[in-house]
């Protein structure tokens, strides 16, 4: 059961338009953003206080490129953290960078479900209900 969306990125347009597409996409689900990685660990541990059901899942939508606390170090604090967590989570990198480098750092990375190039879209979105995700 799908409990909550989370976009971490630091581009408030780009959070913008990702509301937007997910709303069109028809997930019903809260939508909350973080504008860099430590915000966004931030509310994953403080989910921990309101998440009860073991079932609920939060799908996380990360930015590489962030100040203060950027997407690669999100994922190496997030790796410690992870078990520590009562709900399940979806991960997937959101980026702009065409670097092979990152695409190739995030695939290989276990907690990444997969790597999406900037901007979502509804198409996207409905695919990752269908393959990833349990909404109810």
């Amino acid at each position: 059961m799908l409990v909550t969306i989370l976009l971490i990125d630091d581009d408030f347009t780009t959070n913008y338009l990702h509301k937007k597409i997910i709303i069109k996409a028809e997930i019903d689900s809260p939508i909350e953003v973080a504008n860099n990685g430590k915000e966004g660990i931030d509310k994953l541990l403080a989910y921990n206080d309101t998440i009860t059901d073991e079932d609920a899942t939060v799908l996380i939508f990360l930015d590489l490129n962030m100040p203060i606390v950027d997407g690669w170090q999100f994922l190496d604090i997030y790796e410690e953290i992870k078990p520590k967590l009562h709900y399940k989570s979806n991960l997937f990198i959101i980026s702009s960078s065409i670097n092979p480098d990152d695409y190739d750092r995030a695939k290989s990375n276990n907690l990444v479900d997969d790597y999406i190039p900037k901007l979502l879209t509804v198409d996207r979105l409905k695919s990752l209900k269908e393959n990833f995700i349990k909404i109810e």
